[in-house]
């Protein structure tokens, strides 16, 4: 029997939403999931390493005074990159599944999923992690540490513009449970084929 829209109550009641999340991932009615994948010391390593690869550069090859320069505009941008990549935010409410890394990231509404799957991916397929597009079209936000577990997301956008989106988690199968309760919800009326038609 599907769940009625007031009857919902947040599952992930494991921490409360940060300032970030509050601000721009506050989502529509109640939030079902939240979850911050939090990037593994690898990737922090890899960021070390460039930072200290850039300053000695800089420095070699502008001298004292022109290495001070490059290093003063260099680090505070790789500091930037380095904190907003650290990151990748998911969040599903009873309106949007909203994923942010790096403070990109589609907010998908549950009215347009089509649909949601478990899947095992292959990186190499999309070339890496981060916010990658395979030769396919579709677009993946993964971080290292998800075991290659995604969920793929069919949707449309308010256009009927068609879009697939893998969400890498290693809570992949909370995550598409969360996604389904949300869609068992909607008002009948809310269903994808109410989306007016575009353009593939």
């Amino acid at each position: 029997m599907a769940e009625e829209p007031h009857a919902l109550v947040p599952v992930d009641t494991s921490r409360p939403p940060d300032a970030y999340e509050q601000h721009y991932m506050a989502g529509e009615g109640t939030v079902l999931y939240r979850h911050k994948h939090r990037a593994p010391w690898q990737l922090h390593a890899i960021f070390i390493f460039s930072i200290i690869a850039v300053a000695s550069a800089a420095l070699a090859a502008g001298g004292l005074v022109g290495g001070a320069i490059g290093i003063a505009v260099g680090l505070p941008l790789f500091g930037l990159m380095w904190i907003l990549s650290s990151v990748l935010r998911v969040t599903v409410s009873e309106g949007h599944v909203n994923v942010q890394y790096a403070m990109f990231g589609p907010k998908i509404p549950i009215a347009g999923i089509e649909h949601a799957e478990l899947v095992q991916y292959d990186w190499r397929r999309f070339g890496g992690w981060g916010i990658k597009r395979s030769l396919a079209g579709e677009w993946i936000y993964n971080m290292p540490g998800d075991g290659g577990r995604a969920v793929r997301i069919v949707w449309r956008d308010a256009r009927g513009k068609r879009h697939v989106t893998h969400v890498g988690s290693p809570r992949a199968d909370e995550l598409l449970q969360q996604i389904r309760r949300a869609q068992r919800a909607l008002p009948a009326g809310a269903r994808p084929a109410a989306l007016e038609p575009g353009d593939e």
